[in-house]
């Protein structure tokens, strides 16, 4: 009989959330408090659905390709939008600018799904819906998900990119902020 001793566990399989630590290394207070001092811009995920467009506010979003394009979002396994978005395996993402403080924080609201169709303008009959306004708005196809802890990677493979303008939204110790002059 093992004690497995010998037993070696490939890091690839934690950090893909297949394997869980056996205990909290800090807890989650002070986890969210070191979080609350890192800035993030703001992004609202659409998710267009039976003629109907919802929203969800996140800032845990980042791009992982050039070639080819591709974004990762991470949402709560109890988010309002992860079912649909999963269901239909497409989303938007609009980065939002200063002036998107209120949808942002519409988004923002624990609960059930955000309709935010008076929101939103199609630049073509085709194209997807967008955030009237946003900095920027990419269209994607989700290509791969993870289960990890309490949340789900989602990798979209980007289809159509819209650039716009302006200032962005940030996120800073838990309140939506503008930029201040360059330094």
């Amino acid at each position: 009989m093992s004690d497995y001793s010998d037993l070696e566990i490939s890091p690839d399989l934690v950090l893909r959330g297949l394997l869980e630590p056996d205990r909290e290394f800090v807890d989650a207070e002070r986890f969210r408090t070191a979080m609350r001092v890192f800035a993030t811009g703001v992004v609202i995920v659409t998710v267009e659905e039976e003629g109907r467009v919802a929203g969800l506010t996140i800032n845990s979003c980042c791009s992982i390709s050039v070639r080819p394009p591709k974004v990762l979002i991470s949402l709560a396994r109890g988010a309002s939008l992860r079912a649909p978005l999963l269901r239909r395996g497409r989303f938007g993402l609009s980065i939002l600018g200063e002036t998107h403080r209120d949808l942002a924080e519409l988004g923002a609201v624990p609960g059930g799904p955000k309709a935010v169709d008076a929101f939103v303008e199609r630049l073509s009959d085709e194209g997807p819906a967008t955030i009237a306004g946003a900095l920027a708005h990419l269209d994607c196809a989700v290509v791969e998900t993870f289960e990890v802890s309490d949340h789900t990677l989602v990798i979209g493979l980007v289809e159509q990119a819209v650039v716009g303008g302006g200032d962005p939204l940030v996120y800073f110790d838990r309140t939506f902020r503008t930029l201040g002059d360059p330094l």
